[in-house]
């Protein structure tokens, strides 16, 4: 699926489907004449899958100056120069559900329009709102300087390898854990150095090929000790990982 639209002039919408799960992540690039805020969104995290459908959305609003400068106030001369050149944000539970809401909208014509134009501007607020957070205080790097909340990524790390047959979402793990799912994210990044999503899914191909080399199970019967339901989707998955299908590893 791939979409480009004029909300209105100065405001340009892009939808682009990505052959990829990705992790959740936002983009925002100051440009001569405008600005534009780009998201990668593979679903909402409290509903976080590792067996299914393999794909993420690019969704891009483009704001030209001419449009910024509409909301100036008090006659000062706001434009793209109170943004930064070039910033990156981890994806807020606010900005997934604009984006989830965007991805199922079913409006045309002017409400859709009308909806967009909204959501275009929710999404860059909320966007300046994480980039003054983290000009203001480091907070993910202040919370782990408590040796309890670093621990919690060590049992969240624990809690993912005893599961990887089912594991659990970004919620079920920040609740067994008590932490807050952003809280959770970053400091499994920070100290594993990969996403939850990513270190799921490589465990699970290590496991998985350990299977096929160790053992007489099929591919079918490896797919299932590590939890995918789909054999052509733990293929795909396999392959991404090792470059090789599994039957190609398969002693059967």
């Amino acid at each position: 699926m791939n979409l480009q639209h004029q909300i209105k002039d100065g405001l340009h919408f892009q939808l682009n489907s990505i052959a990829d799960k990705l992790e959740n992540s936002s983009f925002l690039k100051r440009h001569t004449d405008n600005i534009s805020l780009t998201c990668i969104f593979s679903g909402l995290d409290c509903n976080l899958h590792f067996d299914g459908e393999n794909h993420s959305h690019e969704i891009t609003f483009i704001f030209q100056n001419n449009f910024l400068k509409n909301f100036s106030a008090d006659d000062k001369d706001f434009s793209i120069q109170q943004f930064p050149i070039y910033q990156q944000h981890d994806i807020c539970c606010n900005t997934q559900m604009i984006l989830h809401d965007i991805i199922n909208s079913k409006l045309i014509g002017a409400f859709r329009n009308m909806f967009l134009e909204s959501k275009a501007l929710a999404l860059l607020l909320c966007f300046q709102k994480c980039n003054t957070a983290t000009l203001s205080a480091c907070e993910e790097c202040k919370f782990l300087m408590k040796p309890i909340e670093k621990e919690k990524m060590f049992r969240a790390k624990e809690i993912i390898l005893n599961n990887l047959n089912n594991p659990p979402t970004i919620q079920e793990l920040s609740l067994q854990i008590g932490i807050n799912q952003c809280y959770l994210k970053k400091g499994f990044k920070e100290i594993f150095n990969t996403t939850v999503y990513d270190f799921v899914q490589e465990q699970r191909m290590l496991k998985a090929k350990l299977l096929l080399i160790t053992t007489n199970f099929t591919v079918s019967e490896v797919a299932e000790q590590i939890g995918f339901s789909s054999q052509s989707n733990f293929s795909s998955a396999f392959k991404k990982f090792t470059g090789i299908l599994p039957k190609e590893l398969s002693k059967n």
